[in-house]
């Protein structure tokens, strides 16, 4: 695997290889059950869309870096948001890579703010090394789920 590749926007030919990677993820991160169907549709969607866009490293690709720009909820400026970011653990150095390139597509699109999240310490201090500031705390809660009854109108 080379991982030293230049770093790329992904295509469709690409959207194989991504949901395979975002299966990785969720098995990594305490084996929550991942659709393929629906990593798909977030690949194809945000290589498709002008106002996404899906960055990838390596051949084959070892990781990969997604997100969307859009007007903030309170301030209405063009905020660009990291909406998926992962390396397979060979790969773990091109966050950076990724990172770069994703601010500089922020940058020509207009963003005037980026907003990225991590959970890991690895993640945390890369995040801290290129100047981003805490922003808030994000907690989680799973629900159980239930049918939903039939509205009629």
């Amino acid at each position: 695997m080379n991982t030293s590749k230049l770093t790329r926007r992904a295509t469709l030919d690409d959207v194989a290889r991504l949901v395979e990677l975002g299966m990785r993820f969720y098995d990594e991160e305490g084996g929550r059950a991942a659709c393929p169907k629906a990593l798909a549709k977030f690949a194809l969607s945000h290589i498709r869309a002008s106002d996404r866009v899906v960055l990838v490293s390596g051949d084959p690709i070892a990781a990969c870096l997604c997100g969307m720009i859009t007007p903030h909820y309170l301030t209405g400026e063009p905020t660009a948001f990291k909406t998926a970011w992962y390396a397979i653990p060979a790969a773990r150095g091109c966050g950076v890579h990724l990172l770069r390139a994703f601010e500089a597509w922020a940058k020509e699109q207009g963003a005037r703010r980026l907003i990225v999240a991590g959970r890991s310490e690895r993640t945390l201090a890369v995040l801290e090394r290129l100047h981003f500031q805490p922003l808030e705390t994000v907690y989680s809660k799973d629900l159980p789920w239930q049918k939903q009854p039939f509205l009629s109108s």
